[in-house]
């Protein structure tokens, strides 16, 4: 009996930790999201959950937010929150008059220690009737 629930919660620790537990740089900060590639129509609007994961040099850095540029097909806001200043509510646009293409957009730190900040970058694919038309 005591073998299946020690079993158990082994099993269980290590579930929780491939899960939740994502291995901090070792320099700098780095970008955690669960999606990378999206599949857009224009005139949608998404949110996307992303945090930073510190190295355990840059645990007191004070990073003054994150950044993406794009083209004026698209709009990129982010929304730091105020209980955890390590995640942000990324808010992805595409305008109705969006050309139906791929987009790659690189999402960085802003302003001061913003270098140390590792990029991510995004795909979005734009698309309204099922076919992307390539960059070319």
């Amino acid at each position: 009996m005591i073998s299946k629930v020690l079993s158990f919660v082994i099993l269980t620790a290590c579930l929780i930790g491939y899960t939740f537990g994502q291995e901090p740089p070792k320099e700098g900060a780095s970008i955690n999201m669960l999606q990378t590639n999206f599949n857009l129509t224009p005139g949608t609007i998404i949110e996307q959950k992303l945090t930073l994961l510190r190295s355990k040099r840059t645990k007191r850095i004070n990073f003054e937010g994150l950044a993406a540029r794009t083209s004026d097909d698209l709009a990129i806001k982010f929304q730091q929150d105020p209980k955890n200043i390590d995640t942000y509510i990324m808010s992805l646009e595409v305008k109705e008059n969006a050309i139906e293409r791929s987009y790659t957009v690189v999402v960085k730190g802003e302003g001061n220690n913003a270098h140390k900040i590792k990029g991510k970058a995004i795909t979005i694919n734009v698309t309204g009737s099922g076919i992307v038309k390539s960059n070319e």
